[in-house]
Formats: C-alpha cells, sequence, structure tokens
C-alpha cells in the first residue's frame, strides 16, 4: 500500500486527504497537525470576535477513516529525503519519531507577520495581537471584554472585518495603513474609495499612506503614527503572513521569492515531495509568473492536484487569480485578477470600464448600489481583472473570474447573456455595462 503522509491540515491538507481517497482508496495516509483539534476556518474568526458565530462552531473534523492517522499536537521539524522519512515531534509528550512516506505533502501553511515595530513583539499578548487560529481569536475576545479603543495595522480583508467587528462591539477604532487606500492588493483607489466612505459612515477611522512607529506602554497605553499619537487599549496587526518555510529550509527543497517552488502538479524540486497552499510560491494565471496566493480557495485547488498526483493520479494546477470576496460590514467587496497597478507592473498597458448601477430594477423593492469595473489589456482587449462593490458583487466577479480563466475579451463579456428577473436583476447587468464601457475605449484605442 502506498504510504502518503501530508504535513498541516488546513484547506490544502484537507482537500489532498480527499483526493489520495478518491485516487486511491487503499492508500495509508498520516496528517501531522501541530493543533490539538483537526480543523477550523480562519476566514470566520472576524465575525467570531464581532459574535456573530461561535468560535466552537469554527472547528470541524475529516470524515471517519480508518486509513488515516491523525497526529495532533505533533510538529513536523524536518524532512529526510534520503531516507524518505520526517522527523516529528509530540509536543505533549516531548517525544521525537521518525514517520515514512511513499509520497509526502507539505501543507504548512503560514505565520502572521508581526512588522518591527517598537513595542510590537515585546507587548504580543498584552494588548498587541495576530489573529491566526482559535487560541489567538480567544485572547482577543477575551481581552476586548476591558477594552475600548483599538487600533488596526493593515487595511487588507481581515484587517478591514476585524475594525468593523470591533467597532459593532463598540470600540472607538482606527485603521492605519501604509499604502495610499483600502484593500490596495485588490481594488483600484476609485474603488476602495466606496469602502472607505463605507467605514467613515461606521465612524471607523482610516489612516492611509501612515505607519505605525511604535507601540507605547506595557501594557499598550497608545501608538505612535507619524506625528500623532493615538490612545489606544488594544493592537491588532493585520500586516499579512509569511510562508512558513522554518521545516523544509535544510531539505533541499528549492524555495523561490515567497514560497516553495511547485510545478503544476504542486511537485517540488525533489522526487515524491509535494507542496501546497501558503507555504508555496505559484503562477499567475494571467502572465504565468510567480506569485504568492495566500487564500483559502486556490489552496483548496492546489490540495486536489497533489493528493490526486500523490497517490498515482494525474491531474494540474495552472495558476492562481486571486478571486476573493468579503463582506466588510455591510458592504460586499470583490475582486480577481490583475488591478490596474498590478497590470502596469507586469507590463500591460491598460484600459478600464466602470459601471454604476442597481442589483434589480430600480422600481423594485429592495433595489441596492453595485458598482464594476474591469481592467483589460489595451491592444488586445484580454480581460486581465475586474472589481466590484456592493450587493451582489461576488457574483459578478465569479462570472469575470470565469470569463478571464477562458481567455475571453471585453467583447466577448460584453455580449454574454446574464440571466434577467426584476425580482433578482436588471436587464442589462452592471457587469455587461461596465464591459460596454471598455469597449469604447477599446475601440478609441485603435
Amino acid at each position: 500500500m502506498t504510504n502518503i503522509v501530508i504535513i498541516g491540515l488546513g484547506s490544502g491538507g484537507f482537500a489532498a486527504s480527499l483526493a489520495i481517497r478518491r485516487t486511491d482508496p487503499l492508500a495509508l495516509i498520516t496528517i501531522i497537525e501541530k493543533r490539538p483539534y483537526e480543523m477550523f476556518s480562519p476566514c470566520g474568526m472576524p465575525f467570531a470576535i464581532e459574535g456573530i458565530v461561535s468560535l466552537e462552531n469554527l472547528k470541524f473534523s475529516l470524515p471517519e477513516d480508518k486509513q488515516i492517522t491523525k497526529l495532533l499536537s505533533h510538529e513536523a521539524q524536518s524532512i529526510s529525503q534520503a531516507e524518505k522519512t520526517v522527523t516529528v515531534k509530540n509536543l505533549i509528550s516531548g517525544e521525537v519519531m521518525k514517520v515514512p512516506y511513499d509520497s509526502l505533502i507539505i501543507a504548512s501553511g503560514a505565520e502572521p507577520f508581526v512588522p518591527p515595530i517598537k513595542g510590537a513583539k515585546e507587548n504580543i499578548g498584552k494588548g498587541v495581537f495576530v489573529l491566526h487560529d482559535i487560541d489567538s481569536a480567544k485572547k482577543i475576545i477575551e481581552f476586548a471584554k476591558k477594552a475600548k479603543k483599538a487600533v488596526v495595522v493593515g487595511a487588507g480583508p481581515i484587517g478591514l472585518e476585524i475594525a468593523v467587528a470591533l467597532r459593532e462591539k463598540g470600540f472607538e477604532v482606527t485603521v492605519v495603513e501604509m499604502l495610499a487606500y483600502a484593500l490596495p492588493r485588490a481594488l483600484d483607489k476609485d474603488m476602495a474609495k466606496m469602502v472607505e466612505q463605507s467605514l467613515d459612515k461606521r465612524l471607523i477611522k482610516l489612516m492611509l499612506n501612515k505607519t505605525v512607529n511604535s507601540i507605547n506602554g506595557s501594557p499598550v497605553e497608545s501608538v505612535s503614527v507619524g506625528d500623532d499619537t493615538i490612545v489606544t487599549d488594544m493592537v491588532v496587526l493585520a500586516s499579512g503572513v509569511r510562508a512558513n518555510l522554518d521545516m523544509v529550509k535544510n531539505a533541499g527543497v528549492e524555495i523561490g521569492k515567497w514560497g516553495i517552488k511547485t510545478n503544476e502538479r504542486m511537485e517540488t524540486n525533489i522526487k515524491d515531495i509535494y507542496a501546497i497552499g501558503d507555504c508555496i510560491e505559484t503562477v499567475s494565471l494571467i502572465n504565468h509568473r510567480p506569485t504568492m496566493m495566500q487564500l483559502s480557495s486556490a489552496a483548496y485547488r492546489q490540495g486536489m492536484v497533489a493528493g490526486t498526483n500523490a497517490a498515482g493520479g494525474y491531474d494540474m494546477y495552472e495558476g492562481a487569480l486571486g478571486t476573493f470576496v468579503s463582506l466588510i460590514g455591510e458592504l460586499e467587496v470583490a475582486a480577481t485578477g490583475f488591478n490596474e497597478f498590478f497590470a502596469g507592473s507586469a507590463g500591460y498597458k491598460v484600459i478600464s470600464g466602470k459601471a454604476h448601477g442597481k442589483n434589480k430594477p430600480e422600481y423594485y423593492p429592495g433595489a441596492k448600489d453595485i458598482s464594476v469595473k474591469i481592467i483589460a489589456d489595451a491592444k488586445t482587449g484580454k480581460l486581465l481583472g475586474g472589481q466590484s462593490v456592493g450587493e451582489g458583487a461576488g457574483a459578478r466577479i465569479n462570472v469575470l473570474s470565469l470569463a478571464i480563466r477562458c481567455g475571453m475579451d471585453v467583447y466577448a463579456l460584453s455580449q454574454t447573456e446574464m440571466a434577467y428577473c426584476p425580482m433578482l436583476a436588471e436587464n442589462y447587468d452592471v457587469l455587461n455595462k461596465a464591459a460596454d464601457f471598455a469597449v469604447r475605449k477599446l475601440e478609441k484605442e485603435k
């Protein structure tokens, strides 16, 4: 029987186990996970902080399978490609053992990035927090019971979701972002403006183009941002994550700019060793250049590919678009592919089409605002990305993601037939409208 070891039980590890079982019903699977519980939903944690869901409800387990061994509270320390073993430490007993493998899937994930801010590392747990797992979420929830003011560092999706959660709990909230606008990796400045206005209505202060110089006091008393001092009880660092590579640094596995290098079969440079999820460097589906794509949906698909191949099947992962959706307060925000900045950085001259409208006819009760922006290659009209803000944003971006995946241009998207019913949608959808505007710009370029 094939013996397959998976290091890490996140979205990627979970998907890999399902794919292995589907491909080889007799394979022996060993999962190494340093948490004392099996799985949880990281993306649900801001909503647990807000109190919409409970932390316990975010936990779940793999289906029962007699041929799966789960080594919980165990940490993978090193890999020997010569012996084809993983050295594993029992975090409870301290026992160290070697686990043999025929195929190995590394899904070690990522660790939260603590920026080099004076007073940050020193005050972790003393008013400074990162949101990474159930335990870190519990600490935030407990500390929030005796706090009234919070500073969130980082205006990405998680940072803004945490900011809204704390505001809903009655906090005075300030978000500090070093770049020029909110959600800078996903949106363009004009689309981000709508998000910023929504935050302003919630009385969440947003400080843009600013960096935190120091976190003062122990426990925390204030934060220095430029010449300003912000009095606060707690600081949440939402500055992104970094690939967890400690275990593989001496294993001969090739590391790229951001993480472990893999090919389209999720294979590393070492035979029978695969890598997936937040610890890897993948490629953009648009220009096929290396990129980092730390999204659960990408990890899941990569896990399906790696699990299939590790068990003797054949599957390929062609790359990622970075398709995401977030609910920031009551505002739905979604994006896929390149925004204008990243398209320009990749060497494209771009055109865009932006449209505002309603998600259903204005006369029908409950019609809500929605905006869509499409980014395309100014030479060919090929779709490169897009953004949407408003109710139904995720649905439009899912259509756009598929269109990019299929190599469509703005002409084809303009002609795409969208479903219409007054109770549910406009007869001239805002996505078609944005594509039409992009077509007009493209015609002027010729």
